[in-house]
């Protein structure tokens, strides 16, 4: 029977949590450069880390196979002290080829277009954000990711927290949260190009609300 661990998140777990991010996210599938994939996903998870109040790792057999971060309104972030340097991460995106760096430019830009355009006029009604959750294509399937969010959970409970939302998109398990009582309140499209090819990425705004 696996052996399975929800704890804290530490400093030696962010190599690992890049990778359960690198593995079921398959941007490989997009850029040309796996070097431009890991600048990618350091510069993606780095407000993450800046801005969590919570966070936990799951491990299956001692191996982290996935990760879940929150932020709970008026509480201290706690996880700053993991980042790192991005320099050499910038560099990497500048050193990128050319339809590296336009396919990073428009995706992040259109995508925290939308976002702001979700979120606008409502900020006021949350009190909470899922920030992130990911967990690794072995480890689906296994119960882990009710697991993360049953301890998210437990301490948005404990913070008083009334209202949460999260984004996800088209190509995210985004069942998983409509199983767990979530339900999507706004969506909206982002079309780029890869490849010289339209892609369109469907983009959802859900929330939670404690009774």
């Amino acid at each position: 029977m696996s052996d399975i661990v929800i704890r804290d998140v530490m400093p030696g777990d962010v190599p690992a949590i890049r990778e359960v991010v690198r593995d079921v996210w398959a941007w490989e599938d997009f850029f040309e450069s796996s070097a431009t994939v890991d600048a990618c996903i350091a510069i993606y998870f780095a407000p993450v880390l800046h801005e969590a109040t919570f966070g936990r790792v799951a491990l299956l057999d001692g191996k982290v196979v996935g990760v879940i971060f929150g932020v709970a309104d008026g509480e201290t972030p706690c996880y700053k002290h993991l980042l790192e340097n991005l320099s050499p991460h910038i560099v990497t995106l500048l050193q990128a080829s050319e339809s590296d760096r336009l396919l990073m430019c428009e995706y992040t830009t259109k995508l925290r277009d939308v976002y702001a355009e979700l979120i606008s006029g409502i900020e006021h009604e949350y009190n909470g954000v899922l920030d992130f959750l990911a967990l690794s294509k072995a480890a689906q399937g296994k119960g882990i990711g009710k697991l993360l969010w049953l301890a998210l959970k437990s301490y948005f409970e404990e913070k008083n927290v009334t209202k949460v939302y999260l984004y996800s998109d088209s190509e995210c398990n985004f069942g998983f949260y409509e199983s767990r009582g979530f339900s999507k309140r706004l969506e909206k499209d982002i079309c780029f190009v890869c490849y010289d090819e339209k892609e369109i990425s469907e983009q959802y705004l859900y929330e939670y609300s404690f009774k």
